[in-house]
């Protein structure tokens, strides 16, 4: 298996793009032989699978963090999960990895389909953790700040549900989105986003919602899916 192959199996599903982008670019602000040491320490474990998932070793489908000319690159290819992750020596992080909505079959009685659904709550999860470990990334390598962008591909008619969380109703509602892709990003300074990271990280998500047409959501409601996340309370 190599990264390019990966890459395309990310791209043919439903996925997920971020990007993390230091407010000055330095060439070599990290040495390359402490880039994954840091991540070691800035990984975020809230769900049993942390993000970025780092494998320990390699095998027939995972690669360990391995250097290329000017980061480190890993990834992972199984049944529930493709992701691929780089970290630059400038502070830098992309990440790709596929919605879990396109690779399974049915949940809760419930047939998924590719393309068909995003699930609000694993959207709400995942952007959590996408910022927590951002935030963790500006605090152990001393940037000012930086700039956040997100982008959700093969969005066109897809469905924003709740389908993985049994007791949560269906919305029944049409939120949909009308576009293939959609992208938010979000600059910030370093005192904001640790400060208050989950914010931040409700900015990204609100703006999601709003591109499927969820007009009326409440705040409050994602503050307290956060809080159930950061507490353990799934």
């Amino acid at each position: 298996m190599t990264e390019n192959e990966v890459i395309q199996k990310i791209n043919n599903l439903g996925h997920i793009k971020f990007v993390f982008e230091p407010n000055i670019y330095k060439k070599d602000l990290i040495e390359k032989k402490d880039l994954q040491n840091i991540l070691e320490k800035t990984k975020i474990s809230l769900r049993g699978w942390s993000f970025p998932h780092i494998p320990p070793y390699n095998t027939e489908n995972d690669r360990a963090p391995y250097f290329t000319s000017n980061g480190i690159e890993f990834f992972i290819d199984s049944n529930m999960y493709k992701e691929i992750f780089r970290f630059y020596k400038s502070g830098q992080f992309v990440g790709k990895f596929i919605l879990l909505e396109d690779i399974i079959d049915k949940i809760n009685n419930t047939e998924v389909k590719p393309g068909k659904y995003l699930d609000f709550l694993s959207l709400i999860y995942k952007i959590t953790e996408i910022v927590l470990f951002i935030k963790n990334i500006v605090e152990n390598i001393g940037v000012d700040g930086g700039l956040i962008k997100l982008e959700i591909n093969n969005t066109k008619n897809r469905e924003l549900e709740s389908i993985f969380n049994s007791m949560i109703l269906p919305f029944n509602s049409n939120y949909i989105c009308y576009m293939n892709q959609i992208k938010v990003e979000y600059k910030y300074k370093k005192e904001q986003i640790l400060n208050d990271a989950l914010l931040v990280s409700r900015i990204l998500i609100k703006s999601i919602f709003n591109d499927f047409n969820w007009k009326n959501y409440s705040e409050e409601m994602i503050v307290n899916h956060q809080e159930n996340l950061i507490k353990h309370r799934l």
